[in-house]
């Protein structure tokens, strides 16, 4: 039983499925996630371990080898790399691909807890696997107050309403300052009663803590028994009763104070707290970007004079301007190749049949999209834009050959089903090599893969679909709406003058044709020395992983000197904070120093700048120059500190990738000072190189560090160890935290301390009173140690738990991977998908030609019903010798050839003028594409038949 019986039979049971998954698309459509880039997934864990006070080679040995040494026998670990600051340490673990990740986050969890007990305390250890929800997709800046009332209505007042949208993954909260309860001992005083700091943390931390003691039962009611001891201001704590009748008032100060400063955030300029909002995997960034935006327009009445929230990060924005985009150069793309398609058919129903294919393609694509968890971004829509082209093709030449046998019978349903069974092979093996062609980018592995791997997919998705539908509704549209009389009749106006011209052209090419064959071994040569041509200008061409975008905002990474204050890294930023404002087109900013955007260890020296720009549409240079701009002005303002631009998207998929700089030269050795001695002279040649910019050498600087060397002989006259005197001392300088007290909704920590004018000035450090707990003698700490400044490494790279050998292989493998699977190359891929497609076709036509066909029935009638039946004029009348029959399959196949070219490349062309946001990532691939199509068409039409004809031998050859 033919297909086309099998149709008739069930034509309502299809017109209904088709109905029900098209539907199903339209409504999946309006519900599919969109967001910049594919979901994606990597194989990454990372440890940040913070909170110490240790110097950088202290953290090596003490919080990073041993957490190194735990999670280096979790299963599917391929490579351990670590980064040691003063007092943090950050760790990324890789995985072998295909590794189940939620198991090995589970199993890193578990040995980090096994070793925790082990590390200094008052460690704060995160660990997450890397995705992109730890990046903002929305960040606010809460302006106009003073630091710490800023960071309280950040942390308690909105955070809990964002937390409350659903797909909304983390709500972070940074601020300068944080409260906290400051009890300012005098240290003399506190010596003369023979108390250490300790001591008095204590004696408050047991009289404020809260506590049930037993439970009564009286009238019928169980009462729990609770101590009401909680303080809840600075008064409770100063009235604190120490011992015999001394309270923390006679020997401390008791004031509400904050937290000391480790970290600066800025809005434009000024304090500020900043909100940073992450979406959930798979949520959807434009619905998440609404409800967050609701909710702070809800919340700014309410906010105290002065306080206002402003925008300084909106991916939604961008994916918003990109999706709008990509789909009005997918709706301008199908206008045109209907339009082209009506020049070459001239005629209305046949046209519309194969344009129907067009918006049911895509709506079954996108359900069939959303049932394997694709989402709207980039590479999905870029991929259905490029599709246009494509699905169109299969319609057009089922229909068209429909026609073709309508033409030469009158039974109908005979005509369409021999017209439906002749090309179900033909069409099938065209459309399956295309679909070979890209599939095989799916098969990618790492960042690259995951970016492809939407494309192939989508694309695939929509070919095979688009072939589905021409071998089954397009037959039963045809049988309805095509009649003889509607194939038969004549065309006039404006596409009468188009047959003419067209007719024209098929003249001008068999006579182009003819003359071709008559030089097989030049027209060899001259292909020949095209690809030579192009594997040089191959290697020419700039490569890269994605394109350049104008996202619409940047961030700058900056780094003064290792162990520069905190005050001083304010100040000079506040420089460059001054020059983005005055850059008109910048419309807000938001500075972390102390932090920066995602997951990792930070020092005080470093920070980052995110720059929101104004729209495209009202400033006057894109972000590329913008950027060069405000570099030139800050190298010129600040020498000394060094920056970096890059834009937020670029940023994350490097920082996700474990690559955070486009390019690294690692060197390895025994000795470190060796290796950073051969880096400084290094990197001046390395700064000629063209293209580069933002260059370091990968020395950190040294960072001051005031050595206490403690005499154990005179710390034992007085009944203290080394320990006791460090722990004395780290009780006074950098306090002892003592309980915590409740102010309305929030708890406020305490923590008691010696006064600034002691623990900021060296010169009085040496009078800082130590006292003995078990004895309680007085003795100043410059009788029991002494201080040195010593200039110290500020940052310690920990070598992998894997051998070098191992590491270095690892690392140019993920170069070669990076260099060979660039945006470029998947572009010339996806232009070869074109070509060898419509090679194949041409190719299929002439082997339906060979030259024992002149001399049977059947293939004398085939020769004349393809010259006959086709929509233009056939060449001129000559006798069938095999030479003609090969013009005229050529020239068969040649309306078809071009019509699917002018097609794709009309549905390409709102792409490949590069308008709207995101048209950078998808102009690449279109301008690739076109490229494609336009050589392969001469290629097709007289090198493949060239080609055939020589390799035939003399039978095929022009007599």
């Amino acid at each position: 039983m033919k297909l086309f019986d099998i149709l008739s039979r069930q034509q309502r049971l299809v017109y209904l499925l088709v109905a029900l998954l098209s539907a199903a698309g339209v409504w999946k459509a309006l519900r599919l996630p969109s967001a910049i880039y594919p979901e994606l997934r990597f194989s990454r864990i990372t440890i940040v371990a913070q909170g110490s006070t240790l110097g950088a080679r202290q953290v090596v040995f003490s919080i990073t080898r041993p957490l190194e040494e735990a999670v280096s026998i979790v299963p599917g670990v391929t490579r351990v790399r670590s980064h040691s600051i003063r007092g943090a340490s950050e760790i990324s673990i890789t995985f072998a691909p295909g590794t189940n990740m939620d198991q090995a986050l589970q199993l890193v969890r578990a040995r980090v807890n096994q070793v925790q007990s082990a590390l200094p305390t008052n460690q704060s250890i995160e660990v997450e696997q890397l995705t992109p929800s730890l990046f903002p997709i929305v960040s606010y800046n809460v302006e106009g107050g003073e630091p710490a009332t800023l960071y309280d209505l950040a942390r308690y007042e909105i955070k809990p309403l964002i937390s409350r949208v659903p797909g909304v993954g983390r709500v972070d909260v940074q601020g300068s300052d944080v409260r906290e309860l400051e009890v300012i001992a005098d240290p003399g005083r506190l010596a003369s009663q023979g108390m250490t700091y300790a001591d008095l943390a204590d004696a408050i931390r047991r009289a404020i803590t809260v506590q049930a003691v037993g439970r009564v039962a009286q009238d019928y009611r169980q009462y729990l028994i609770v101590t009401d001891q909680e303080a809840h201001a600075p008064d409770d704590i100063g009235a604190v009763v120490i011992r015999g009748g001394l309270r923390v008032r006679d020997v401390a100060s008791v004031q509400l104070g904050t937290e000391d400063h480790v970290r600066i955030i800025a809005g434009d300029g000024k304090p500020a707290a900043l909100i940073n909002v992450t979406r959930q995997v798979g949520g959807n960034t434009l619905a998440l970007a609404d409800s967050v935006a609701r909710i702070m327009a809800t919340v700014a009445p309410s906010l105290p004079p002065g306080v206002h929230l402003k925008p300084v990060y909106d991916q939604a924005e961008l994916v918003r301007e990109a999706v709008r985009s990509v789909r009005d150069a997918m709706l301008i793309g199908a206008t045109l190749a209907v339009i082209v398609l009506l020049v070459f058919l001239r005629h209305g129903r046949i046209t519309a049949i194969s344009a129907a294919s067009i918006p049911l393609t895509l709506a079954i694509t996108v359900f069939i999209m959303s049932m394997i968890g694709q989402t709207f971004n980039l590479m999905t829509l870029g991929a259905m834009a490029i599709a246009i082209g494509l699905v169109i093709d299969d319609a057009v030449v089922i229909t068209e050959n429909i026609a073709r046998h309508l033409r030469l019978t009158t039974d109908r349903l005979q005509a369409i089903r021999a017209a439906v069974q002749e090309l179900i092979w033909p069409v099938t093996t065209s459309t399956l090599t295309t679909v070979v062609v890209f599939l095989p980018l799916g098969l990618l592995q790492g960042v690259v893969g995951q970016f492809f791997a939407a494309l192939a997919t989508t694309l695939t998705v929509a070919v095979l679909a688009s072939l589905v539908l021409a071998l089954t509704i397009i037959p039963l549209l045809a049988e309805q709406f095509v009649t003889a009389h509607e194939v038969e009749s004549t065309t006039t106006g404006p596409l009468a003058r188009a047959q003419r011209a067209l007719d024209a052209l098929g003249s001008r090419y068999e006579r182009a044709l003819a003359a071709v064959l008559h030089h097989t071994r030049r027209i060899g040569a001259l292909a020949l020395g095209f690809g030579v041509a192009g594997i040089i200008l191959m290697r020419l061409v700039g490569t890269g992983f994605l394109p350049e975008m104008d996202e619409g905002a940047f961030v700058l990474d900056y780094w003064t000197p290792g162990g520069t204050a905190l005050a001083e890294t304010n100040r000079q930023v506040g420089i460059v904070e001054q020059i983005l404002a005055a850059t008109p087109e910048i419309s807000g900013t938001s500075r972390r120093t102390g932090a920066e955007l995602g997951l990792f260890a930070t020092a005080q020296n470093t920070g980052d700048l995110v720059a929101r720009l104004k729209p495209s549409n009202e400033r006057s240079r894109d972000i590329f120059a913008v950027m060069d701009g405000v570099r030139d002005e800050v190298n010129a303002a600040v020498p000394r500190l060094r920056i970096e631009f890059v834009q937020i998207l670029s940023d994350v998929v490097n920082d996700l990738a474990g690559n955070p700089k486009p390019v690294e030269i690692k060197l390895f050795g025994e000795r470190l000072d060796t290796l950073e001695a051969y880096a400084q002279r290094l990197a001046p040649d390395l700064e000629g190189v063209t293209g580069l910019e933002d260059m370091f050498n990968g020395v950190a600087e040294p960072s001051p560090e005031l050595m206490m060397r403690i005499n154990q002989a005179e710390a034992d006259r007085i009944g203290m160890t080394p320990e006791d005197v460090g722990s004395a001392v780290s009780a006074a300088l950098l306090g002892t935290e003592a309980g915590e007290i409740r102010t309305e909704d929030r708890p406020v920590g305490v923590r008691v301390r010696v006064p600034d004018s002691v623990r900021y000035n060296p010169l009085r450090l040496r009078a800082l009173p130590v006292v003995a707990s078990g004895t309680g003698r007085v003795t100043p700490l410059g009788s029991l140690a002494t201080f040195n400044a010593v200039p110290v490494t500020s940052s310690s790279p920990s070598a992998p738990t894997n051998d070098t050998g191992a590491t270095s292989s690892t690392i140019k493998g993920s170069t070669k991977d990076s260099n060979c699977t660039t945006m470029t190359a998947q572009t010339l891929t996806a232009a070869s998908a074109s070509t060898s497609s419509r090679a194949r076709k041409a190719c299929c036509w002439l082997s339906y030609c060979p030259p024992s066909t002149t001399r049977t029935p059947a293939g004398a009638g085939w020769a004349r019903s393809a010259r006959c039946t086709s929509p233009m004029t056939p060449p001129s009348e000559r006798p069938l010798t095999p030479a003609v029959i090969a013009i005229i399959c050529c020239w068969f196949s040649r309306s078809r050839l071009m019509r699917a070219t002018l097609c794709t490349l009309f549905g390409l062309l709102p792409l490949a003028l590069g308008i709207g946001a995101g048209s950078e990532l998808q102009r690449p691939l279109a301008l690739a594409v076109i490229g494609g199509l336009i050589l392969s068409t001469p290629i097709t039409l007289f090198a493949v038949p060239t080609l055939l004809v020589a390799i035939r031998g003399a039978d095929f050859r022009l007599r």
